[in-house]
């Protein structure tokens, strides 16, 4: 079957890199064509727009709605937006009908591509939508208008769809309240594709630490976007001031990018934090297993909200792949993610509860070895060979189930 995934970042973005093109290549292998159509945030500097990533064919059709890589990034204004907006739904829904495919499946349902999907799917293709976020609360708007707009097509959207998928058991609970028959849901975790993202070599791993300069420093490892809104590294640079009071030696390796990066570094500088902490910067995706290897332990800093409680962190999937304990607090499926046996839950929002959490597994290497074992373990739950699996019942609802 012909799968069109349309999706509004591109292969730089956690969702697009961690979340569909391993899926896709899933589906390559069970016999189905998928098709990733990306807007992409420099779409004007591109020189290769196709491509095929392991029988996924790749596409990158239009300008994304902002511009830049996170950290680098500038937004258009509100006229600029509109137009770039349009543009952007009209060449994913133009590239879609070009496909003719027998499903069209849109990557987060957002204005831009859940209107591509609607035009494209006016033939009698079947329309599926996966959720894997809580679009309205976790993004920064530039007016309440463009929450407004991206909130009635978050609620809208998935209720026209034959299916949909959802990442989180929060995002499942909200749709079947906002009247999604239960048929037509799939929850489908973030994963990992363990055949290509196998455990970090030791001899590597080593020499990432000498060269940091971490050999006899006890490690604690962030990865993801830096910001200071939807993913607590505020709470997180708190949390290592009061731990470094009774860890002097120990050290923060930040791996990541975003806007709020040069604000935050300013505050960790303001806590005296300026020796204690590596920014690290970007990371070549194929290489994050290393880098978290390099912690003692990795954190997912996180506050007790709706959107928190919608995302299923990419950040411990692939922690406990590298063998890493993870310490992060008791908001949506974490607790379900880590079991009892890969990391420490710790109460949400409070840095006081995040430093004892982390200063537990730096001060215990008995313990945070029994974790390393059982995080190992648990990720096989987090297989992307055992999520398609689920994820290709969504493609099975007949037209009955509408």
């Amino acid at each position: 079957m012909r799968i069109a995934f349309l999706c509004t970042s591109g292969l730089d973005y956690p969702s697009p890199r961690g979340r569909w093109l391993p899926l896709a290549r899933r589906l390559a292998r069970e016999g189905h064509e998928p098709h990733l159509l990306m807007l992409h945030p420099t779409f004007d500097r591109l020189k290769v727009r196709q491509f095929a990533h392991d029988g996924v064919h790749c596409a990158y059709v239009g300008q994304m709605h902002v511009y830049g890589l996170p950290g680098e990034r500038r937004h258009f204004s509100a006229l600029e937006l509109a137009s770039v907006s349009l543009q952007g739904a009209l060449a994913l829904a133009l590239a879609t009908v070009r496909l003719r495919p027998a499903a069209i499946h849109v990557a987060k349902p957002q204005p831009i591509n859940g209107l591509a999907g609607i035009l494209a799917a006016r033939n009698g293709t079947a329309l599926y939508v996966d959720c894997d976020d809580y679009e309205a609360e976790a993004n920064r708007f530039g007016g309440a208008w463009q929450r407004r707009v991206v909130a009635w097509w978050e609620d809208r959207l998935p209720q026209m769809a034959r299916g949909v998928s959802v990442n989180t058991h929060f995002l499942y609970d909200r749709l079947r309240c906002l009247g999604a028959p239960e048929q037509r849901l799939r929850y489908v975790p973030n994963g990992i594709d363990l055949e290509r993202q196998t455990p970090p070599d030791a001899r590597q791993v080593a020499a990432l630490r000498t060269a940091l300069g971490l050999t006899h420093h006890p490690t604690v490892v962030y990865l993801g976007a830096i910001s200071a809104v939807a993913h607590g590294v505020r709470l997180l640079i708190d949390a290592f001031a009061m731990l470094g009071k009774h860890l002097p030696t120990a050290r923060l390796v930040i791996i990541g990018d975003g806007d709020d990066r040069p604000a935050l570094m300013a505050y960790a500088r303001a806590r005296g934090l300026e020796r204690t902490i590596i920014w690290a910067g970007r990371i070549p995706p194929e290489t994050a297993l290393t880098w978290l290897a390099v912690g003692d332990c990795s954190v997912d800093p996180v506050e007790e909200t709706p959107a928190a409680a919608a995302r299923s962190p990419l950040k411990i999937v692939e922690s406990m792949a590298a063998g890493v304990p993870v310490v992060t607090g008791d908001v949506g499926d974490r607790r379900e993610m880590l079991g009892d046996t890969a990391g420490l839950i710790v109460s949400p929002g409070n840095a006081r509860a995040l430093a004892d959490g982390i200063t537990t597994l730096l001060t215990d290497p008995t313990y945070r070895a029994q974790l390393a074992q059982g995080a190992r373990l648990r990720t096989e739950a987090y297989n992307w060979n055992r999520l398609a699996c689920v994820w290709q019942t969504l493609y099975q609802i007949g037209a009955s189930s509408l």
